[in-house]
């Protein structure tokens, strides 16, 4: 097994190096402040190929988003788009910071870091690409309508402490190389919920305020997933045929081809887990 976690992680951890002729680190200080006008809704997109980043809720009420980016200016170019559509309601933020280099990425310019917070008070869409650092998600307070995130080398780490104040269409993580633990997912009020594991394991942690029931679909990776859910919530588990590892279910029963808990019946709130390919296990333990 660890054989083969080294040969998944070995091309990944270097295919962004650059070992060519090493530029000086200049590090520069840039921020900025977009305020709120006619925004009903804002869509985000975010790429950020190397460094820490820190992603929240703003608490200036008058601030659509803003950012603090510290950056290797001789080795990166931010590029930062916004605009809106004709009647100003729809607002559309995109942030990018890439190497400049056509050869890669300096893999020892982990120094980069940015800390971006959006308004609490409009719908929010995030798409987020993380490339080789750790990355904080802290989505308490964010009203947020839908979430895809793709994690790269690094640890990254989500939050919601707490509940989502609108209906999430879907939550879609992808890890790469590195765990990634989330926590509060429950809080989140989404109908449907996407993982796909990497080579490092996950912790998804469903605690929170739920609203509806929700589809859940998990891809196992090499590390492994453990799911933690609230005793109150009633789980039905299917697993593919295909599929390369255990399933560690405590407190369910076996019924054809698919896994109850034994609350399912009396349940308020259930969700459906549908399990698929993977060579680590799938542990679901009660909270």
């Amino acid at each position: 097994m660890k054989y083969l976690a080294w040969t998944l992680c070995f091309p990944l951890l270097f295919s962004g190096c650059y070992f060519g002729e090493r530029v000086p680190i200049e590090m520069v200080t840039t921020s900025q402040s977009q305020p709120l006008q006619k925004e009903k809704t804002l869509d985000s997109t975010i790429r950020f190929d190397i460094g820490s980043l820190e992603i929240t809720g703003g608490k200036s009420p008058g601030s659509l988003y803003s950012y603090d980016l510290e950056y290797d200016k001789g080795s990166f170019a931010p590029e930062v788009r916004y605009n809106t559509a004709l009647d100003g309601t729809e607002g559309r933020f995109f942030f990018s910071l890439e190497s400049t280099h056509s050869s890669g990425v300096h893999a020892q310019r982990l120094n980069n870091r940015l800390r971006l917070a959006f308004s609490e008070s409009i719908p929010l869409r995030m798409q987020i690409n993380a490339g080789v650092g750790d990355a904080r998600l802290s989505l308490s307070g964010l009203r947020l309508s839908s979430l895809d995130f793709n994690s790269g080398v690094g640890e990254a780490k989500i939050s919601a402490y707490e509940p989502n104040a609108i209906p999430c269409e879907y939550i879609k993580l992808k890890n790469g190389v590195g765990r990634l633990e989330a926590t509060g997912l429950g809080n989140l009020n989404f109908k449907e919920f996407e993982f796909d594991g990497g080579v490092g394991g996950a912790t998804l942690d469903f605690t929170g305020e739920w609203r509806q029931n929700a589809d859940i679909r998990i891809t196992v990776g090499v590390g492994g997933v453990n799911v933690r859910m609230p005793r109150e919530i009633g789980v039905k588990v299917e697993s593919a045929k295909n599929f390369l590892s255990g399933l560690h279910l405590e407190g369910f029963n076996k019924q054809d081809s698919f896994y109850y808990s034994q609350n399912y019946d009396k349940a308020a709130t259930r969700v459906s887990i549908y399990v698929t390919t993977g060579v680590g296990g799938l542990r679901v333990t009660w909270i």
